[in-house]
């Protein structure tokens, strides 16, 4: 028998799987996706069984697998496809897209481990393993014992654990046990180690609190495991993850329009097939949600609940824990790399059935998928930039079709690409027009700013804004203020010679944060201290320009000094669980609540009436097609925090240029109006959904060899590809160097596939080299 085994070494040319031959003692062991150590080249290396085969076409003898890192697989082969189809569609490594679906806790340093757990039943031919402890390193077991050993695990006789020590922090807690082995001549301190142990459940103790309890060193406990007295490992804990907010059971009856929805859906369960559930804000989409995954868990199937930015929905995870209590686990970043492991176990060993998580949930190792779910779908925090580049409600279309299992995708504001595959029959829409709790959508308020400059008030805040928030205040209600730009200042400009303070490292000027007194690049992270004078001319005439969330901050409490005002940016939420204890702080404490696009969405505070948007066009015309449409979505959102339950919501727009369609429709909630308004736009452009869309990133330390390489590529592209394309570029982006690499950028948009996917191979085979770096995205559209 023969492996294919993929190595862990991160290069091109290598990226590949070779040939090993199965030694007899692992030919019935072996499983695809298992982990194995092989020889390669000079060294020992880890890799991946991809495939086992009966032949080899390599002509000379094949070295032999040194071992098996696992006798069980956590790899399965439909991961391990997906993982070969998103390797054809951006040309990233393998063992990169491999990587990226595994938990990072898992690159630490660990030794499996066999536990017997029925001594009595387990076969005769292995008892002697286990004659002094249930406990043994599965390296120092001999390999003719293999064989009976992977009987006695299906058996579930045996279980596989394992010994973990972090390259950085243990992943779990160093335990001593007892064993069989007669006592013997040792000291005291040893003989009151073997009593306290005597003392606990199954004989065992952490060694920690050993130590405490009976005032002795580790070598104490050293010394009785070097005589084979105690054993001691690592024993794995699941780490709990807890909330702020207490378990609700919210068993709402369903509208009419909830029922039809939930219906259709029930009634496609167990096919492969496309819900787009378009609801307004406050519509009851999740109760929809809950209701169906009700049904696919009691057909003992799984399901994958992925969310836009989990950390803001604490509220909704109360929710799902009360209603399914230990069958919820959840993936996401604000979870410790630790956290995200013991959850990633929990679903490996099926005690848990709902996976709830960001992006990269969409590769929860499950195997009896029933039902996806994706709120907020238009959201591009599902897009992954960095490689391998994927977008996870791709990925999770292609999971669909290997489970036969239902997607929902759900939205008040569906991205137009979505919207139109609808319409053309790839999606069926279901509809919920009104919202959940016959609570009305908010008024809205547009007011122009350019007005408000002319008749002096040069304030953040217009006339109206002030007494609209002045009003809730006085009535103990709550407000909402959006400002999606984080820190204090834009940039810092002198004002005799017009120098502005730029990133040494990107083309970019530097953002002033006052929290921490310095300067900031909002690109790749450079801070530097606060200049005293100008670096050209000496001059201490600076200029603090612009405005971000700190400065609005601190404006708010000059305007309303009695305001209890809750800041939430990327700067205020860095520490784990910030995002909950702020947003917990303003629902119990707070007045009003201060934020970038994070406070978009999730957010269900029944006291919150009025919510204002300050510069709303600020990013109408940064160089993206979908810039009209992204600025819609967010003021549709925001504007659905207002008026959710009983009491009328407004909404006030400040806005300088208040007349574009993407403000106007968003006011009069025409979503329709705004589709098909941006559809003739995009016809007339030949951008997405009429075409598909591949963007390539060409970057090197220098602009003119970036540049000159995507003059190449662009002509490579033109002489070989054969689906008829329109190819732009080479283009410089409004952000020319980041990182001290320059970017150039090529678009390509197509109506068939082609050979396109070939023709990008040979474009990275024969244009990527040395310090030039090309990426490939297949999903520009996104983001």
């Amino acid at each position: 028998m023969i492996a294919k085994i993929l190595v862990d070494i991160k290069a091109k040319n290598v990226d590949k799987t070779y040939d090993y031959s199965i030694p007899l003692e692992y030919s019935d062991i072996l499983e695809i996706g298992a982990r194995v150590i092989v020889p390669f080249g000079k060294r020992f290396t880890m890799g991946f069984c991809l495939e086992i085969a009966e032949s080899s076409d390599y002509k000379k003898e094949l070295k032999p697998i040194e071992r098996i890192i696992d006798m069980e697989s956590y790899l399965t082969e439909e991961l391990i496809e997906l993982a070969r189809s998103i390797q054809v569609e951006t040309s990233a490594l393998l063992i990169k897209i491999l990587e990226t679906m595994l938990p990072a806790a898992l690159k630490v340093v660990y030794k499996p481990k066999i536990q017997v757990i029925n001594k009595e039943d387990i076969d005769e031919s292995i008892q002697s393993v286990f004659e002094y402890t249930d406990q043994v390193l599965l390296e120092s077991v001999a390999k003719e014992f293999y064989p009976q050993i992977q009987k006695e695990i299906k058996k579930h006789n045996i279980k596989q654990i394992y010994d973990i020590k972090s390259k950085n922090k243990s992943l779990s807690y160093k335990f001593a046990k007892l064993t069989n082995k007669p006592i013997d001549k040792i000291s005291e301190k040893q003989m009151s180690v073997v009593n306290y142990l005597k003392k606990k459940k199954n004989l065992e103790a952490n060694v920690s609190n050993t130590q405490k309890s009976l005032c002795i060193t580790s070598s104490v406990i050293n010394t009785l495991e070097k005589h084979g007295y105690v054993k001691t490992y690592y024993k794995e804990q699941y780490r709990e993850v807890s909330s702020l907010y207490k378990s609700v059971d919210k068993d709402v009856v369903l509208n009419e329009d909830q029922e039809v929805a939930y219906k259709r859906i029930m009634e496609e369960l167990g096919n492969e097939f496309i819900f787009l559930l378009h609801g307004v804000t406050g519509s009851g989409k999740t109760e929809i949600y809950l209701k169906v995954i009700e049904k696919v868990i009691e057909k003992n199937q799984s399901v994958i609940y992925l969310v836009p930015e989990i950390a803001l929905t604490p509220m909704m995870m109360s929710r799902f824990r009360n209603r399914f209590g230990k069958l919820v686990a959840m993936l996401h970043s604000g979870l410790s790399t630790l956290e995200k492991y013991d959850e990633w176990r929990r679903v490996v060993a099926k005690e848990a059935r709902i996976i709830i998580g960001a992006r990269s949930a969409c590769f929860a190792p499950v195997d009896d998928l029933g039902l996806v779910v994706i709120d907020e779908c238009h959201e591009s925090t599902y897009k992954q930039d960095n490689t391998p580049n994927y977008y996870a409600v791709e990925v999770l279309k292609k999971r669909i079709k290997y489970h036969n299992a239902v997607m929902i995708l759900g939205s008040a504001t569906p991205n137009i690409d979505s919207y139109a595959r609808q319409i053309r029959g790839y999606y069926e829409l279901l509809d919920l027009p009104k919202r959940a709790i016959n609570s009305t959508l908010p008024q809205v308020e547009v007011v122009d700013m350019k007005k408000e400059f002319i008749s002096g008030n040069s304030s953040t805040f217009s006339l109206k804004l002030q007494e609209e928030i002045k009003e809730r205040l006085e009535k103990k209600e709550q407000v909402i203020l959006l400002l999606n730009r984080r820190g204090h200042s834009n940039f810092i400009i002198c004002r005799n010679c017009g120098h502005v303070f730029q990133c040494p490292d990107c083309d970019i000027s530097l953002t002033y944060h006052e929290y921490s007194h310095s300067l900031k690049c909002h690109y790749c992270g450079h801070d530097e201290k606060i200049p005293k004078k100008c670096v050209k001319c000496e001059s201490e005439d600076l200029r603090y320009m612009g405005s971000g969330t700190q400065k609005v901050e601190g404006e708010l409490g000059l305007l309303f000094p009695n305001a209890k005002i809750v800041r939430m940016d990327n700067d205020t939420t860095r520490k784990k669980n910030a995002h909950e204890r702020l947003l917990h702080e303003f629902e119990n404490n707070g007045d009003i609540l201060l934020g970038t696009q994070m406070i978009a969405k999730g957010l269900d505070f029944p006291r919150v009436t009025l919510v204002g948007i300050i510069q709303a066009d600020n990013n109408l015309y940064i160089s993206n097609f979908r810039a009209p449409e992204k600025t819609f979505q967010l003021l549709m959102q925001v504007s659905g925090r207002a008026g959710r339950r009983g009491i009328l919501g407004k909404v006030v727009i400040q806005a300088f240029n208040p007349d574009h369609y993407a403000i106007k429709y968003a006011c009069n909630n025409d979503y329709l109006g705004f589709y098909h308004h941006e559809m003739r736009i995009r016809k007339l452009a030949k951008y997405s959904p009429f075409y598909y869309m591949v963007e390539l990133k060409i970057m090197g330390p220098s602009m003119r060899d970036s540049f000159y390489n995507g003059i190449e590529i662009v002509k490579h592209l033109k002489r070989n590809l054969n689906n008829k394309p329109i190819v732009l570029g080479p283009a410089i982006p409004e952000v020319r160097r980041i990182k001290t690499k320059y970017i150039c950028e090529i678009i390509i948009k197509y109506r068939d596939l082609g050979n396109l996917n070939e023709v990008l191979n040979d474009v990275l085979d024969k244009y990527q080299m040395n310090e030039n770096y090309i990426r490939i995205d297949r999903f520009p559209n996104v983001g």
